[in-house]
């Protein structure tokens, strides 16, 4: 090998140690930012599974809340026409009473 080839093997060589260790410290940059946001998808992912869980509680309660909301109407309702019901009676009675009234005098 002549002096000419040698050096231009050596600087080749060079270039390619410097490529190698540009890639090596990318390559290990790049993995510690896939540690990162693997770290940060994981809080993500147990952030929203809480919300989900926290959801899905407040729709029990809430379906809860519906079916009371339901029973109370119809006990409102119940009871308003039972109400009208008694008045009626009170009435009629009110109005026997003044007919045994009347009738005794």
């Amino acid at each position: 090998m002549n002096k000419h080839l040698k050096i231009w093997l050596c600087i080749v060589m060079a270039s390619a140690i410097a490529l190698i260790a540009f890639c090596a410290v990318d390559y290990l940059s790049l993995g510690s930012r896939l540690r990162d946001c693997e770290k940060r998808l994981a809080e993500s992912r147990a952030a929203w599974e809480q919300i989900a869980a926290d959801k899905v509680e407040i729709q029990k309660e809430l379906k809860a809340k519906k079916e009371n909301l339901k029973e109370a109407e119809l006990t409102l309702s119940e009871s308003a026409e039972r109400a009208e019901e008694l008045k009626t009676e009170i009435e009629l009675l009110k109005q026997e009473i003044e007919t045994l009234k009347n009738s005794s005098d």
